[in-house]
């Protein structure tokens, strides 16, 4: 699989040159691609001239593609300063990185070039689409270093710039939740909050009798709808139900052998 190295732009476009220099020892990389917010209107329009300027004549045999991230409306994105904005960084950000995995690249995230807050969401977004050989880096430099503007480590500083693989690990998504990426507040939502997104799945008898079931864990289905005034057959019927609903969210619990168990373990948040 083909190395490509994404970084985030920030203020301090000198940390992406730094990385890359690095980062070439140990990899052949087939392009690099660079995520910015809008330009002009976020302040960054001459740190991105100067970074397109080292690119083309340091890198002449690397192929550079400079991505914008958009808002959620499609507009331009300035900064992170909401929960909406945060959100619409995350996605893009998102679909950009399980693009190029998809197109089988390897990739390599740096997230020392760009706002904390924006680094931060980028690493998130890797964490969820990221495979074993992918990896997050940052860079660590000198006061000196950083004061001099350059994008390349002066003579007698190499070992004094420390490369960081940061330990993001590959995400453990089922099939089901890997499908759904494209809207990823809701694979998160069913991680954080499993008993709510089920419960929101039911019909009013169907959540009645699973809060009736959470509170008797040991009853049988006939002691159930003793307690509810109803027909075993009527409640084993909307058990079927409430397992169908219950493995249409959680894949591989339509195999379990103890169906009783899993729906407890999903409304303790066990899951």
């Amino acid at each position: 699989m083909p190395d490509l190295f994404v970084a985030t732009l920030g203020q301090r476009p000198e940390a992406i040159t730094v990385a890359l220099d690095l980062l070439k020892d140990r990899y052949h990389f087939a392009g690099a691609v660079i995520l910015h917010t809008e330009p002009h209107l976020s302040g960054i329009a001459e740190a991105r001239e100067r970074l397109a300027a080292v690119f083309t004549s340091d890198y002449p045999g690397l192929t550079v593609q400079w991505h914008e991230i958009h808002g959620a409306d499609g507009g331009p994105l300035l900064d992170i300063t909401s929960q909406d904005t945060a959100n619409a960084y995350f996605q893009d950000v998102l679909t950009t990185l399980r693009y190029y995995r998809n197109e089988g690249y390897t990739i390599h995230l740096l997230v020392a070039g760009g706002r904390k807050a924006m680094s931060v969401y980028a690493t998130l977004a890797a964490a969820l689409v990221f495979g074993p050989r992918d990896r997050v880096w940052t860079v660590l430099s000198p006061e000196e270093m950083l004061r001099s503007g350059g994008f390349h480590i002066p003579p007698g500083l190499r070992d004094q710039v420390t490369l960081v693989d940061l330990p993001v690990l590959p995400p453990r998504l089922n099939a089901a939740e890997v499908a759904a990426l494209d809207r990823p507040f809701e694979v998160i939502e069913r991680r954080r909050d499993p008993r709510r997104v089920l419960l929101s799945r039911l019909t009013p008898t169907e959540r009645e009798l699973v809060e009736l079931f959470e509170q008797h864990p040991h009853a049988s289905d006939a002691r159930l709808a003793q307690m509810l005034g109803k027909e075993r057959r009527t409640v084993e019927n909307q058990m079927r139900s409430i397992y169908q609903k219950m493995s249409d969210l959680y894949e591989g619990t339509e195999k379990a052998t103890r169906k009783r168990q899993v729906l407890l373990d999903i409304l303790a948040g066990r899951v």
